[in-house]
């Protein structure tokens, strides 16, 4: 009886000790699980703890999903899981174990936002309800070169919808299938667009990467205001094809990230000749740019149509590059920009017309909205939920546009290219600098969706009229709102603003605060 009753307690010994053991391991995983989800943040720390086999690919991918299902809803950033995001991880783990490495994004989550296309059961809405059912079937060039590259499509970001080119009178970041994305930093306030959700995704470590689109400022300004790293790309160096358009003029994809490193290597991914896209045709990378001197010539721009404290911030940073060893000159446009801003919305105007119908018309049959015009009177149908807060201004001028008039419209776009290209190249040639600098804007303001958006300030039309590359690193903040500093690239000269725009990060990363 006795000997019964001590097998008896020491088979329950074993099983109370099995079942400690498998919960301290599931509670060691728990915690390698968070940490490895809300610490690693960039590409190299998460490229380590793979080869150090501290966390897999399906473990990371699980973090940021539950990461993102537990603060998304005070933030909006993030539309749609990929369904298949885990199942991705998983094949990268296979991999892994075989000691096979994808490629130079090998096991990297990615956000995408919600105008760029990918395959499967996602649609691709730009945030309007009329594209809800746009299953494309189809992904993005940028989002093959992401997958070639060994990434994992995480999800979809919410966006301005229609890429903020709506209404005069649109709050950024707010669309009828994603509601009001709000600040990392401050949830009163506005998180800029039309990358709205990709960059405050970066800034609350939903990913280490996000894509953004840019016609003017929709890369650069979310940036800014969340204090992420973001690269607006040259014309033509990154494919526009499976994006839902606003302007061929001036469209871009871009990527947010956590260090300027990062948002680099991913545009060494991204860029490439596209057959669908002809402006890639004739792009040419320069050569690496090498650094021939320890110190800098920098030209900063006037920060007068910014707020004060914006510009008592932009005096800190100037003096914070002369300690760092680096020559600050003050320098100002000179050439007559007073048609500029006229000739772009012109043009903007008439490539949307003439690219959103062509879009829409070469959707799949679930799609009912098939035309500029019908979509204007969907929106009108669907009063309730598409204009709840503001109008459809834009898009009725846009329909208004004669597209016929193709010499008008050539020369315009001659006109505005060729003046704000020449005003960056006269800034670098005038005032023999190496690079140029201003903040990328105010900090955010209060989101207002009776009045719309307050800007005060913008360092992003030049660079996105002439089509050159446009940095914005984070470099401060006021009142606790991130601002962020512009490096506005000379014409075909990318690689030289990358690596200027390390050096002057240098001097700053020490100041960089996250939203708690």
């Amino acid at each position: 009886m006795w000997g019964f009753f001590v097998l008896k307690v020491t088979k329950q010994l074993f099983v109370y000790f099995f079942m400690i053991k498998k919960l301290l391991g599931l509670l060691t995983w728990i915690v390698a699980f968070n940490t490895s989800a809300l610490e690693l943040k960039t590409i190299d720390e998460i490229h380590s703890a793979y080869k150090n086999n501290t966390i897999t690919a399906q473990q990371l991918a699980q973090g940021y999903i539950k990461r993102i299902n537990q603060l998304n809803p005070q933030f909006n950033a993030v539309i749609n899981i990929e369904p298949t995001a885990i199942t991705q991880a998983k094949k990268i783990d296979e991999l892994s174990a075989q000691g096979l490495w994808a490629g130079p994004l090998h096991g990297i989550p990615v956000l995408l936002k919600d105008n760029i296309e990918t395959t499967g059961s996602l649609p691709t809405t730009a945030g309007s309800l009329a594209l809800k059912n746009n299953i494309t079937n189809n992904d993005a060039f940028v989002v093959k070169q992401l997958r070639n590259a060994g990434a994992i499509i995480l999800g979809k970001t919410n966006l301005s919808e229609w890429a903020n080119f709506r209404s005069s009178y649109s709050s950024s970041g707010w669309s009828a299938v994603g509601g009001q994305t709000h600040n990392a930093y401050d949830t009163t306030r506005n998180p800029c667009g039309s990358s709205s959700g990709s960059a405050v995704a970066i800034a609350l470590n939903f990913a280490p990467v996000a894509l953004g689109t840019e016609t003017d400022g929709s890369i650069t300004c979310p940036a800014s205001v969340n204090g992420v790293y973001a690269i607006k790309p040259s014309m033509g160096q990154v494919s526009r094809s499976g994006v839902v358009p606003l302007s061929s003029s001036q469209d871009s994809v871009g990527p947010m990230a956590h260090s300027l490193k990062d948002a680099r290597l991913v545009l060494s991914v991204l860029q490439g000749r596209d057959p669908l896209d002809t402006s890639t045709h004739s792009f040419e990378l320069q050569a690496q740019y090498k650094v021939t001197k320890s110190s800098l010539v920098i030209g900063a721009l006037p920060s007068d149509k910014f707020t004060v404290e914006t510009q008592r911030l932009y005096k800190k940073q100037l003096s914070a590059l002369k300690q760092a060893g680096h020559t600050v000159v003050n320098i100002d446009i000179s050439d007559d920009l007073a048609t500029l801003f006229v000739d772009e919305y012109y043009v903007l105007l008439y490539d949307f017309n003439k690219e959103i119908n062509q879009y829409l018309a070469n959707t799949s049959d679930q799609v009912k909205v098939k035309s500029l015009s019908a979509l204007i009177d969907f929106n009108k149908q669907n009063k309730a939920a598409e204009m709840l807060h503001f109008g459809q201004d834009i898009l009725i001028q846009a329909n208004a546009v004669d597209l016929t008039q193709t010499d008008k419209y050539q020369k315009t776009k001659h006109r505005y290219r060729t003046l704000a290209t020449a005003a960056i190249t006269n800034l670098y040639k005038n005032n023999n600098v190496d690079v140029v600098i201003a903040p990328t804007t105010s900090p955010a303001w209060k989101t207002d969706l009776v009045n719309g958006d307050n800007f005060k300030g913008s360092s992003s039309s030049l660079s996105a009229i002439a089509g050159t590359t446009h940095i914005t690193l984070p470099a401060g903040q006021v009142s606790g709102l991130p601002v962020g500093l512009s490096i506005i690239a000379n014409k075909n000269q990318p690689q030289a603003a990358y690596t200027h725009a390390q050096i002057i990060d240098e001097a700053f990363i020490s100041t960089i605060k996250k939203p708690e």
